[in-house]
């Protein structure tokens, strides 16, 4: 296999369907990351990285700088004038109940909580590939409810529909994405609302003050990494070809690249919410 599409859990094999359930709860998520996902079209690679970095992700370290992150991500949108368009408008023209509206609202915060975490370990991902870092982590954070009770449902790419395909294609062109963010395939049952968030999401990535809080957020992540412990991959995993770390690099330098600004238009979807302004979630 290559690294070319994300493998949901019933087509990896039995050893590796575990380590789903732990990035889950080991990142605090209520669904598994599209990275991993895609990762699994080379296993001995997804096995060796997440032996290396489960206790780091697990770790009371990370969570501390991943909240940490997410604050700075915060702390970038509040005060800006950077909106969507009224998304209780948006939804009730595609005939969503208000409480439908309110759990869109729970969706924006699911993101805009998990895109930070995801950021930094992305970042650690990259580390593991560039000779790794010493450090220590002392115990395990303790996972919530959230993640252990609740799964949020991200269709593969392969369940959308053509007008869904016409607005991933127009994602992928225009941010240069080999995958479609879970972000966005999460709305994909809604292709009318999925467009109208894409259209607001677009606008924000051509503003200059935008982008230039993505460059911030990206340079922070990166200070925030200091003291988290990742070994040598590369050197762990000397049997995997060029061309092997070629996919490897380039997908999570891909990730690494992107997952700041969808960061950020994650926070500004949801203050976008009437019902959620001057209401950030801190995570």
């Amino acid at each position: 296999m290559s690294l070319t599409r994300a493998f949901e859990v019933n087509e990896v094999a039995g050893d590796l369907r575990p380590i789903y359930e732990e990035v889950r709860t080991a990142l605090d998520l209520p669904f598994v990351p599209t990275i991993i996902k895609v990762a699994a079209g080379n296993p001995k690679y997804l096995r060796e990285m997440w032996e290396d970095l489960y206790e780091v992700a697990a770790s009371r370290e990370f969570h501390a700088a991943a909240d940490v992150l997410s604050q700075f991500v915060n702390a970038r949108v509040i005060g800006t004038n950077w909106q969507f368009s009224s998304q209780e408008r948006a939804l009730a023209a595609q005939k969503f109940s208000p409480s439908d509206a309110r759990m869109m609202a729970g969706v924006a915060a699911t993101f805009q909580r998990a895109l930070p975490r995801l950021a930094l370990f992305a970042r650690l991902m990259q580390r593991g590939y560039s000779g790794g870092q010493s450090g220590r982590v002392s115990a395990r954070h303790a996972a919530s409810p959230f993640a252990r009770m609740i799964t949020l449902h991200v269709p593969n790419e392969s369940e959308a529909s053509l007008r869904t395909w016409m607005t991933y294609s127009e994602i992928k062109r225009t941010t240069g994405a080999k995958q479609v963010p879970s972000l966005f395939r999460a709305l994909s049952p809604f292709p009318g609302y999925l467009a109208s968030v894409w259209v607001d999401t677009r606008k924000l990535f051509a503003d200059r003050d935008f982008l230039r809080a993505r460059d911030e957020v990206s340079r922070r992540s990166l200070t925030l990494l200091h003291g988290l412990p990742v070994g040598d991959h590369r050197e762990a995993l000397d049997d995997l070809t060029p061309g092997q770390w070629n996919e490897i690099e380039q997908l999570v330098d891909s990730d690494s690249r992107l997952l700041p600004q969808f960061a950020l238009g994650a926070a500004v979807w949801r203050r976008s919410f009437a019902s959620e302004q001057n209401q950030l979630m801190v995570g």
